[in-house]
Parts: structure tokens; sequence; C-alpha cells
């Protein structure tokens, strides 16, 4: 630490432009520090049992729409009076009002084969079939989800999909940001900033500022994932590509405001 403090006298008597870029310089360190904490807690808290069990449940009750990329089926409203393929056990719980021509199939396989086949316009399954067909035809067909009780909305803001996680994954993406936001807080102050400036007055300012940022994030990320699936890009590199967009736009906006709230230098209280 010696020579970092060296290293941080220098660029301070070379000028506030230098000390500036040696901060940043430290803030993208910092930052990647934070990063791991963040997407270590992303991909290791749905493993907790009681969340594994809500993201399955969630993922398990979706319902998936799978149709050629060439039709016009991109959204429940459009599934009116196509042919529809739909597998006995969704059958009985599909929940919409949208009249269909369905015809029913013993298994998912059986649906999206007679999609394949050109007899029916989609085909509606379940998750993880859904999943294993589109691994192997992402380039012909698509894929949406219809709405289910497993959806989480909170406050008509704040949506994550059944078929991302629902209220799982929602719990997981907001603590394992919030726990890369209270490390970067603290090693930005000791190490990036070299900062004196009192806990008291700057972490409640740091605090709302990054409470409007996880707000931001909690409605971005899922939103980003729900496309990234929509694609075909599979649940986990989903998850870790909407993270990674998220992180980057928090990055930017977080180096000018830590700059104001650790501005008082140690030896200055000194």
């Amino acid at each position: 630490m010696g020579k970092l403090n060296n290293i941080d006298k220098k660029a301070s008597e070379k000028g506030k432009g230098l000390e500036t870029v040696w901060q940043f310089v430290k803030f993208i360190f910092v930052s990647l520090l934070a990063m791991i904490v963040q997407f270590t807690l992303l991909n290791t808290l749905k493993f907790i049992p009681q969340i594994n069990t809500m993201f399955n449940d969630a993922q398990s009750s979706a319902q998936i729409v799978v149709y050629d990329k060439e039709s016009e089926i991109n959204k429940e409203e459009k599934l009116m009076g196509k042919k529809v393929a739909v597998t006995a056990s969704l059958a009985g719980d599909l929940d919409t009002e949208i009249d269909m021509e369905i015809t029913e199939f013993a298994t998912g396989e059986e649906a999206l084969a007679a999609l394949k086949a050109g007899n029916v316009d989609c085909a509606i399954v379940d998750y993880d079939t859904s999943k294993d067909f589109l691994k192997e035809n992402k380039k012909e067909f698509a894929k949406f989800q219809l709405p289910s009780e497993k959806d989480f909305h909170w406050l008509s803001i704040f949506f994550c999909a059944a078929e991302i996680g629902g209220l799982a994954y929602f719990i997981i993406n907001n603590v394992a940001n919030v726990a890369a936001q209270i490390v970067s807080f603290f090693v930005n102050r000791e190490k990036t900033f070299n900062s004196s400036a009192n806990v008291a007055v700057t972490l409640p300012i740091y605090i709302i500022f990054t409470l409007a940022l996880i707000a931001f994030s909690a409605w971005l990320n899922p939103t980003l994932k729900n496309s990234f699936v929509g694609m075909g890009l599979g649940d986990d590199l989903s998850a870790n590509a909407a993270t990674m967009v998220c992180s980057a736009v928090q990055f930017f906006l977080y180096f000018p405001v830590d700059k104001i709230l650790f501005h008082k230098k140690k030896e200055e209280a000194e």
C-alpha cells in the first residue's frame, strides 16, 4: 500500500488533471472487483434451496409460444385464428381469451415436430422443451412467453417474466447489485480517492443515488434478459449479458458522483 500512496502523491503533485486520470484508473480496478462480487452472486445465489425452488417453479409455469420467424406471430394478440399445437399437459392450463384452432399433442416434442413440418402455425410448450428445441433451430424459429401467474410485477415498472425466473431473478439481481455497490463505496473511498469524507454524510447520499440506479437496473436488467432470452442466448448467458450492460451504465455514472462525494483528502483532514 506504501507504493500506492507514493503514486497518489506524485499524481497529486502533477496537477488535478493527472490526479483525475489516476483516480479513474484505480476506479476501473475497483469496479472490476465489484463486478466480480456481483457476477459471483448472480451465478450462485440461485443455488440457495429456497431461491432455486422459486426460480424453477417460475420457469416450469411458463407457457412458451414457438413460431416460425417468417410468420407474423410475435405476440399473444396475433394468435387469433391461428393453428396452434398444444401439449396435453398445458391445454387445460392455457389461460388466454384468444380464439385459436388448437390441436393437442401428447408431448412438447410432438407439438414442435408438427410446427416444423408446417402442419400448424405455432406451438405452445413448456420452457425446457422450447429451450432445447431452439438450441438446434434458433435460426428458423423464435419464441415469446404467454402471461403467467408467476410473472413478477411491481409498481407497474418492474417486471420479471416467469421464463427468466420471476421474483427469484428479481431478488438475485438486486442482492448481487447491492453487494457490489457496498464493496465499491468503501474501497473507492479509501483507495481510489484517498478520502476522509465523513461516512455519516456521504453514505446516505451514496445510498440514495445507489437506490435510484438500482431501481433503474431492476427495470433494465430483466427487460434486457427477456430480450436476450427471446434471441435464444440461453438463461445464464442472457442474465450475464444483461448485467454487463447495466454494470457499464453504472460505471460511467458512479465516477463523477464518487469524485464529488469523496473530494476531501485524508491529508487535508490532518
